[in-house]
């Protein structure tokens, strides 16, 4: 069969993802096909994001992208009409995340703002092109189903739209959350819940190996000790000692809110609320929470600007409402340290944010208001809508500490090396530079893609609880050195792939290593 590979962008690594993902269906005795952008005047993402030119954003692209990797069939983006027909009501829509992204915005009634419908339509003319372009190429070369970067922001979604349009399955990819392995989701965006709600829901219950639980336990250290520096993302690395700031004789509730503006419009992320803030009213009011129980501690991404956009929106959302409340607000820019507070809080209050691994570590109980990667999981409760907070129990009752440690163990794994595919033979070194290896299973990549579910990477569990046992202990105690000085059980080594750019290109790497990556 032929199989498309496409990645507008040249944002690292996820470019070397989709050639390593090429050469698996080349292994296979597959066709492979690429999409690429030649450039243009018109507006995308990543020059609305950092106001940057088109010669600048262009460049990057061309030299960076997919044209940098020896795909053996590239065609491009143009503006020549298809075979379908979109509207500008559809694009519109299709355009709401993105343009909620590039305004940082938190509130739903933000969406339809003349600010945001201006940048809708700014991003619309390449939007277009996109979607009849990746029909043109799908229809060209017979394309069985397309593999493509991420699906959510402006024109990857028109990639994943043309394929929905035309009744052709789809991957998107993107870099994993802890690193190792390549995030895929069939017939979604990668932010789609489905495929993880339903992997979580077969894995809750499952217990750990001993090399399992270890690495999940060390996951978990390595946030506390900031040794965790294959995320994407490091947050209150320079924090200061913090204690609880306010005076109270009642349970203290931390509030942990982060954003939400890359979910606008997206149907699984959709809440009866408009902004966080009036599910927090909700809960306190039903439970009677006062002013001098509640912290709010802002997200430190708040404080800082994603390619040329502030936080200032997100942050004025909540000091707003803490101001209106009376609550005790930390603000995003001070450094005091998040993890004093949650082990100081009886009760952590989420919207969706990683932080929860931290709360559950403590064994604190931790509500999370909204949909949330881990809604399936035991280690927190979820309230998806204002019948689920009235409907609640008392907030302030105890929580089985074990059995929060153990599900969020459980989970740390899933996301580590169940949900991502490829974990053995993806191995990332650093942020964005990786090493791969040879022995994958091509047929992974594409039963997921034709039959739509996702198996997990590993479907081995234990038949006794001591491994856990010992995970839990370690944690309760925190023993972080101890848990950071585990060893992996010694497997026998892969052969090393050399994913190289094509000849003449092998600098590009090295000089985009001194650069901000991605939205910076």
């Amino acid at each position: 069969m032929n199989i498309g590979f496409v990645n507008i962008y040249a944002f690292r690594p996820h470019v070397e993802h989709l050639f390593y993902l090429s050469l698996l269906a080349k292994e296979a005795g597959h066709g492979t096909f690429a999409l690429s952008c030649p450039g243009s005047s018109s507006l995308c993402y990543p020059k609305a994001l950092k106001h940057s030119p088109s010669l600048k954003e262009c460049a990057k692209c061309l030299v960076g992208g997919v044209l940098s990797y020896p795909f053996d069939h590239v065609d491009f983006i143009g503006s020549k009409e298809s075979s379908r027909r979109i509207s500008d009501t559809e694009i519109d829509r299709l355009l709401v995340s993105s343009s909620a992204t590039l305004n940082r915005v938190e509130s739903q009634q933000e969406w339809h703002t003349p600010e945001l419908r201006a940048a809708r339509q700014a991003l619309s003319a390449n939007f277009r092109n996109t979607f009849h372009s990746a029909v043109r190429w799908i229809e060209k070369n017979k394309l069985s189903f397309v593999v493509c970067f991420n699906g959510r922001m402006d024109m990857t979604r028109a990639i994943t739209y043309a394929c929905e349009t035309m009744g052709i399955p789809y991957l998107t990819h993107e870099r994993t959350w802890f690193g190792d392995g390549i995030q895929l989701v069939p017939n979604a965006n990668c932010l789609s819940i489905g495929a993880l709600h339903r992997m979580n829901t077969e894995y809750e219950d499952k217990l750990l190996t001993s090399e399992q639980a270890q690495l999940a336990a060390r996951f978990i250290a390595s946030r506390f000790t900031k040794q965790n520096n294959l995320e994407w993302r490091l947050y209150n690395k320079d924090a200061t000692k913090a204690s609880w700031p306010t005076q109270t004789s009642k349970a203290r509730i931390l509030v942990l809110p982060s954003s939400k503006n890359e979910f606008a419009g997206h149907e699984e992320w959709v809440t009866e609320w408009d902004s966080n803030t009036e599910a927090l009213d909700a809960l306190f009011e039903r439970n009677n929470i006062s002013a001098d129980q509640v912290v709010l501690r802002c997200h430190p991404n708040w404080s800082e600007t994603i390619g040329k956009v502030a936080g200032t929106r997100s942050e004025s959302l909540y000091t707003d409402w803490a101001k209106r409340k009376k609550i005790y607000c930390i603000k995003s820019a001070e450094k005091a340290d998040t993890y004093d507070l949650i082990q100081e809080a009886d009760i952590v209050i989420m919207n969706g944010g990683s932080s929860s691994i931290e709360a559950a570590a403590c064994g604190k109980k931790v509500i999370c208001l909204g949909p949330s990667t881990y809604q399936m999981a035991r280690f927190c409760d979820s309230l998806l809508s204002y019948a689920d907070i009235n409907s609640y129990g008392d907030l302030l009752d105890s929580v089985d500490q074990d059995r929060i440690l153990r599900s969020n163990l459980r989970y740390i794994y899933l996301r580590a090396a169940r949900f991502p595919q490829y974990v053995p033979y993806v191995k990332a070194i650093a942020t964005t530079s990786y090493k791969y290896f040879g022995g994958a299973d091509p047929m992974r990549l594409i039963n997921a893609a034709m039959s739509g579910e996702l198996v997990a990477d590993d479907t081995d569990f234990a038949d006794s609880s001591e491994y856990e046992d010992k995970a839990v202990e370690q944690i309760k105690f925190r023993d972080w050195a101890g848990i950071m000085n585990s060893t992996d059980e010694k497997k026998k080594p892969l052969p090393e792939l050399h994913i190289e750019r094509r000849f003449g290109l092998q600098w590009v790497d090295g000089l985009r290593n001194k650069m901000p990556r991605g939205d910076r």
